[in-house]
């Protein structure tokens, strides 16, 4: 995820919000969020999603070392 603040006020914050729209519209990975309560939960979901559990870290360790040898 990644977060640019936007002067709304300038023209060159208003072109590229509005870009920013039609690019949302035409592609799926692509949310504008204008409200910091919702920003901050879906950074939330996406820092808690970030981690392994144990059985993936397992998982993922024995691939690691069929890598490796």
């Amino acid at each position: 995820m990644v977060t640019i603040k936007v002067n709304e006020k300038t023209k060159a914050g208003q072109a590229l919000i509005a870009t920013a729209k039609v690019m949302a519209q035409k592609y799926p990975g692509i949310d504008i969020t204008e409200d910091d309560q919702v920003l901050l939960e879906k950074m939330k979901t996406n820092h808690k999603s970030d981690f392994l559990s144990e059985q993936e870290q397992s998982v993922f360790l024995k691939e690691l070392e069929k890598v490796a040898k």
